[in-house]
């Protein structure tokens, strides 16, 4: 069985996840397969699921979510619901390449890559840093 079919049908809820810890989201996703911290900065990235999804925490919060093995998922802007994210037009298209959100509250960017066959070959999500309070 290869890393994609590990999860054939995935559904990440992005919000549920974004600046979390790591201890959180490790509830909800499982324990990280492999975990590395950045060499010239305290981040640290963890991977899950097989290494489908990747997470860099900045201190101490998750600000960068890839989702990799994707091709189950069809490239089009419905991708947003598989990702617990509200349908938005997106703010940048190339069909044949990219499409790119950053029009999502809370959230820097969300950007879908296109792979073979018109599925999708990864996901980018940048959370904004938190607003001082």
């Amino acid at each position: 069985m290869s890393q994609c079919t590990m999860l054939p049908n995935l559904v990440l809820n992005v919000p549920s996840i974004v600046r979390r810890s790591p201890a959180e989201v490790a509830r909800i996703l499982g324990p990280p397969r492999r975990a590395s911290g950045a060499q010239l900065s305290a981040d640290l990235r963890n991977v899950y699921h097989g290494g489908t999804i990747e997470i860099v925490f900045v201190d101490g919060k998750a600000s960068w979510i890839k989702l990799y093995c994707t091709r189950n998922l069809p490239f089009s802007r419905e991708i947003l619901a598989k990702l617990g994210l509200p349908e938005a037009k997106p703010t940048y298209v190339n069909a044949r390449h990219v499409m790119s959100w950053s029009n999502l509250a809370n959230l820097k960017e969300v950007s879908v890559y296109a792979g073979e066959s018109g599925a999708v070959s990864s996901v980018l999500v940048c959370v904004e840093a938190d607003q001082a309070a």
